[in-house]
């Protein structure tokens, strides 16, 4: 009841910020900050607040989706956004204007370690496996990016109204969460022997089979024979790259190391410190 008055409240303050010209310092803004912060400190004073009933909006701004009341198109940056994006989701897209082309992947030779090559081969067939369930997906769900899944930003899909696309979208969510997790797990998966080795030995072991998944996905070759492979109907299907990144961690690693020790670590640049602080915990 009460995390209910304080959506309320806040919704109503964002309504009354984008009509007024002095957004959200207008007096009845101010005056809504005030009954939201009454409202959050509930669980310490037991003041219950209630949403002003002259102050509840008619209107909402179409930014904030809310397609069951009447709404209108607001004229400052967050509706001109809103509506940029909306049309640009709306476009017909094709798949081919997300494909990378062959000279438009980066190799990045730091990530290719000795040791590699015993797990090439191991790499390439789980890489296949992978992108056939990839493409399985988006096909199923009607997506036309791979990032779009792997990141979780996903466009409007298409065919489904408003109420079902939370449902869908949270179903391919699950989907490729579900993915991830199958080949998270047979990368950790190194045999019975394994953990029988040190920890420093099974480290060692991990970052070279993470470099052979690196490699099978972005190295020239492995990157020509995966487009070779593609059905006679799949021109428009680019090379898939997330497969690379399921053991991140390792990866994260490698490079670290590799520019410690070319001396590139520069330990008072903020960046450089935090590659530092996650190399230590992953």
């Amino acid at each position: 009841m009460v995390n209910e008055s304080l959506g309320v409240i806040c919704n109503a303050h964002v309504v009354h910020a984008d009509c007024s010209e002095h957004g959200a310092m207008d007096d009845i803004c101010l005056r809504l900050a005030e009954l939201a912060a009454l409202a959050v400190d509930f669980p310490k004073t037991g003041k219950i607040v209630s949403m002003p009933h002259d102050l509840k909006p008619k209107l909402y701004p179409d930014f904030m989706g809310k397609d069951d009341f009447l709404s209108y198109n607001s004229e400052k940056i967050l509706g001109k956004l809103y509506r940029k994006i909306k049309d640009f989701s709306k476009e017909d897209v094709s798949t081919s204007e997300f494909s990378c082309k062959l000279d438009d992947l980066l190799f990045d030779t730091d990530l290719d370690i000795m040791g590699a090559s015993q797990f090439l081969v191991n790499a390439w067939e789980s890489k296949c496996s992978y992108d056939t369930q990839l493409n399985a997906l988006l096909g199923q769900y009607r997506v036309n990016s791979e990032g779009e899944v792997v990141t979780g930003h996903i466009w409007p899909l298409p065919g489904y109204n408003s109420r079902k696309q939370g449902d869908m979208k949270e179903r391919l969510k699950n989907a490729y969460f579900a993915l991830h997790k199958e080949f998270r797990q047979i990368f950790e998966d190194m045999g019975s022997e394994f953990v029988q080795l040190v920890d420093d030995e099974k480290g060692r072991l991990y970052e070279q089979k993470a470099s052979a998944w690196y490699q099978v996905t972005y190295h020239p070759q492995w990157v020509r024979k995966a487009l070779d492979l593609r059905e006679p109907d799949g021109d428009d299907i680019p090379a898939r790259l997330s497969f690379a990144w399921v053991p991140a961690d390792y990866l994260i690693r490698i490079k670290v190391r590799s520019r410690r020790d070319k001396g590139e670590l520069d330990g008072n640049k903020p960046v450089d410190a935090l590659a530092s602080y996650i190399r230590d915990r992953v």
